[in-house]
């Protein structure tokens, strides 16, 4: 079930405000039904049913729709809407932006933050009110540790190897937000994580890679380069070092359990398919350096992975 699907109850639509309000109070004590927000309710099996970040969604929309005006959604709230990822657990606030002169504080479960919005920086997403893609990761980047808004505005930016899936938004729009906000607090925060950003991350992980990389001081690798052997392509890797004759692959679990990735294949031939491949790649001469979650997110655990692997550090980007 996707978060599009859930009935959300909402006490203000009750045909008897006072009884329904206590009679959906009984059933959140008697674990049938579940408060996301207040005043809004969804049935305990339906809830359960949810992934967290569908769960976050819900949310998202019960806040929205329990306001007197429609709100616009921002930050995390907003990229969730659009599809960006996030690095650990998805937050329990919702977050909303408006303008100073609207006025409110952060209560509950909603987090408010003021600031200008012009017509380019709100969209509609579901009948939802959202900021754009745009000022979305324009404010990630100034709100967010560089972990999370580069892995945001990666994939944002991202383009897939065939051309086929146009980004959700270009590096221009996020410039010109940029531009339209200034002055603002953590420009040069921001600044540094637009810049960092790159089309060519097909993963969080790798992104998180990427940023811990510049971390550690490795040196820059070079992003899905592509290796042939005499039978053809054999394929494209996250990170290449070409005066170490080293690969880097950032094995999140995705590549193993998403169908997305496994394209009709069982796991037990995408695990002889990567075997394959990566003696295709030995075969040239090169080494491979595999990591995931674990040593990917941690900076002192990766350095430790890399170097082994006979990297350098104490590089600077």
């Amino acid at each position: 079930m996707t978060d599009a699907a859930v009935r959300i109850i909402l006490a203000r639509q009750l045909d008897e405000p006072f009884d329904s309000r206590r009679q959906h109070a009984r059933s959140v004590r008697r674990g049938a039904e579940i408060r996301v927000a207040h005043g809004a309710y969804v049935a305990a099996g339906t809830w359960q049913a949810l992934d967290p970040r569908s769960r976050y969604l819900v949310r998202t929309r019960a806040v929205a729709e329990t306001r007197l005006h429609r709100p616009v959604l921002s930050h995390q709230s907003a990229a969730a809407l659009h599809g960006l990822p996030s690095l650990g657990e998805w937050p329990r606030g919702v977050h909303i932006t408006a303008g100073r002169a609207a006025g409110g504080r952060s209560s509950g479960d909603i987090i408010r933050h003021s600031a200008k919005l012009t017509d380019d920086d709100v969209v509609e997403v579901d009948g939802l009110l959202v900021t754009s893609v745009a000022r979305t990761v324009l404010d990630l980047a100034i709100a967010e540790p560089l972990l999370g808004s580069v892995t945001a505005l990666d994939r944002a930016l991202h383009v897939d190897r065939r051309r086929a899936t146009p980004p959700l938004v270009t590096i221009d729009a996020i410039w010109r937000s940029y531009a339209n906000r200034m002055p603002f607090r953590g420009h040069v925060r921001a600044r540094d994580a637009i810049e960092f950003a790159v089309p060519d991350a097909d993963s969080p992980l790798e992104s998180v890679s990427r940023v811990n990389m510049r971390a550690i001081g490795c040196p820059r690798p070079e992003l899905q380069a592509r290796f042939d052997d005499y039978r053809g392509l054999i394929g494209f890797s996250e990170f290449y070092w070409e005066g170490h004759k080293l690969v880097g692959e950032a094995d999140g679990r995705s590549k193993y359990v998403d169908p997305r990735y496994r394209h009709g294949r069982t796991l037990e031939q995408v695990l002889l398919d990567e075997k394959a491949r990566a003696d295709r790649i030995r075969a040239l001469g090169l080494g491979i350096s595999r990591w995931g979650w674990e040593i990917g997110v941690h900076p002192d655990l990766l350095a430790r992975h890399l170097a082994d692997a006979g990297l350098p550090l104490g590089h600077h980007w």
